[in-house]
């Protein structure tokens, strides 16, 4: 009886995974299960907190002993309390910004402009890759998020770096996989 009780749940639950698609010599990295524009993160936004949305993603050969390719994005995703949508501001040398996102498109927006290069990999070689997302009041770091002089190394830093409880962080990987065949 109890197995029958366990079905609709195991029915409902997604596994938190990243789909991967090569875009002319340019990983593409999706995350279709991940809600993270939830929970504790939403009510901050509705608050009205801005939040600076830190997303790193990382290639690796040996499952993460040594990172052969890293790229760090930001972003300022904030809420609109009136139309009940999302803004997203993407911060550094290619600012980009979008407007009026349903929760689904921003949470997809922020992966859609985090991409890494594919050129010079080997072909057929085993690689793996992690997305590591981290949220942050930029109230709370004293400004260093909205610097737009901010480096690579300091923000490598930053993901190492352990924070207060208000910082919430989601990991996801992917491995191994060739990108000879990955999709098109």
């Amino acid at each position: 009886m109890a197995l029958f009780t366990a079905i609709p749940f195991l029915r409902g639950w997604e596994p938190t995974t990243l789909a991967l698609r090569n875009d002319d010599g340019v990983l593409r990295v999706a995350a279709p299960n991940l809600r993270f524009l939830e929970g504790r993160t939403l009510r901050r936004l509705q608050d009205g907190a801005g939040l600076v949305f830190s997303l790193q993603l990382s290639l690796s050969r040996d499952q993460f002993q040594t990172v052969s390719r890293r790229q760090v994005e930001r972003f300022v995703v904030s809420f609109d309390l009136w139309e009940e949508k999302f803004a997203i501001v993407r911060l550094g040398a290619a600012k980009q910004q979008a407007s009026h996102l349903s929760r689904e498109a921003a949470e997809r927006w922020l992966f859609d402009h985090s991409t890494v290069s594919l050129n010079g990999l080997t072909p057929d070689g085993a690689h793996w890759i992690r997305a590591e997302l981290r949220a942050d009041d930029p109230r709370d770091t004293g400004g260093f998020l909205l610097d737009p002089a901010v480096t690579l190394t300091r923000l490598v830093e930053w993901f190492g770096r352990t924070q207060r409880g208000e910082t919430e962080r989601w990991t996801l990987e992917h491995g191994p996989f060739r990108p000879a065949e990955l999709q098109r």
